[in-house]
């Protein structure tokens, strides 16, 4: 293996990374996607779905399982950028990643039955109602669990990159994905039109950011994996 191959590979996954990423940002967008603030994001959504087709509703759910393949390709970008003497908690870094991308292409395609129910059953007075409440009940269930790993894996990043075990610059934590879905609250201050994208999108939106800081800050770095 020459010494250009990893470099190739490094850039190659993290553009991978970055595209699933926003595929599963595209996902949502096909969801609950409209201009509007993101104060009133909530009900907009409601009517959005509400008038949304089917074939939108079905295309959103299923970019889910190819945008998890693409962002675990991305986390062994994450992995390559993990020092040599650090490689034992590189690798459950990575696992930890990849169990929440497992776990997120199911949560993103379960959406889809959520906004059907939401679709046909939301109506005041709908027979289906409890349908609803259920599907959104085991929806958010399986949403919580998932972000377990997630959130296992941003805290093993975080301590590597301080510790300096990483190749990243050490001023990338700011970039760490949990630190970033955190500030997402945020853009429920966000006035229309971009507003309700920023809220509905803010998850995949800042798992794009930490891919984006990531390729950019190790573009040159030469591997000695």
């Amino acid at each position: 293996m020459t010494p250009e191959q990893p470099d190739k590979t490094r850039r190659l996954t993290g553009l991978c990374g970055l595209t699933g990423a926003l595929l599963f940002f595209a996902g949502d967008m096909l969801f609950y996607g409209h201009f509007g603030s993101g104060a009133t994001f909530a009900d907009d959504m409601r009517t959005t779905v509400m008038q949304a087709s089917n074939e939108r509703l079905f295309a959103g759910g299923l970019v889910g399982p190819i945008a998890a393949c693409l962002c675990i390709v991305g986390f062994w970008h994450v992995y390559l950028n993990i020092r040599p003497s650090s490689l034992v908690l590189g690798r459950a870094l990575f696992a930890a990643f990849f169990m929440l991308m497992v776990a997120g292409s199911a949560v993103h395609t379960l959406w889809t039955a959520k906004g059907l129910a939401l679709k046909y059953c939301g109506a005041q007075g709908s027979s289906c109602a409890d349908l609803l409440a259920v599907t959104k009940s085991y929806w958010t269930l399986a949403y919580n669990l998932s972000a377990i790993p997630g959130y296992l894996g941003a805290a093993l990043l975080f301590g590597l990159v301080v510790m300096g075990k990483t190749w990243y610059p050490r001023r990338t934590v700011i970039a760490n994905p949990a630190a970033l879905i955190l500030l997402s609250a945020l853009a429920a201050r966000v006035p229309a039109p971009l507003g309700a994208i920023l809220v509905g999108g803010s998850t995949n939106l800042s798992i794009a950011a930490f891919f984006f800081v990531s390729v950019l800050t190790t573009w040159t770095r030469s591997s000695e994996i």
